[in-house]
């Protein structure tokens, strides 16, 4: 993980790669529903150092009714130091979705802000696991 330092509040410009777990359910008519698990490694872009060579556990879900899905979900982000901070996040399923602070321990305690992120599938090269390639937007305040 980054040993940057970086400001007391400022941008999140992040991309990362999530591989993990999920089990679905559903019909031949659009109604599923969908619970996943996994990690991601993040990496700070565009100049930004919030986050760089952070990891994420993410637990999330997707219902879906006909065809259109909402997801929400939580993860803990963990830093170099052992801080940590928690996002959940939610939206329509495919679009854009909004994250937020929710919490935080060590120098992360006070921490507020959030942003968008959104991602795109990969084809796993192993069967049951599901990847895809992240990108996380935002904005942070640590007072």
């Amino acid at each position: 993980m980054s040993s940057t330092a970086f400001a007391e509040q400022g941008q999140i410009k992040q991309t990362g790669f999530f591989s993990g777990t999920s089990k679905v359910i559903g019909d031949d008519k659009g109604n599923f529903s969908i619970i996943y698990e996994g990690t991601i490694g993040n990496k700070a872009i565009e100049g930004t150092t919030f986050g760089d060579r952070s990891s994420s556990y993410c637990v999330g879900s997707i219902v879906g009714l006909k065809g259109k899905g909402f997801e929400t979900g939580i993860c803990i982000n963990k830093f170099e130091d052992g801080s940590t901070t928690t996002t959940h996040y939610e939206g329509v399923m495919g679009k854009i979705l909004r994250w937020k602070f929710v919490s935080g321990t060590g120098k992360y305690e006070n921490i507020s802000g959030g942003g968008t992120t959104s991602y795109a599938q990969i084809d796993s090269a192993k069967d049951g696991v599901v990847q895809s390639y992240n990108q996380i937007v935002g904005t942070y305040n640590l007072n």
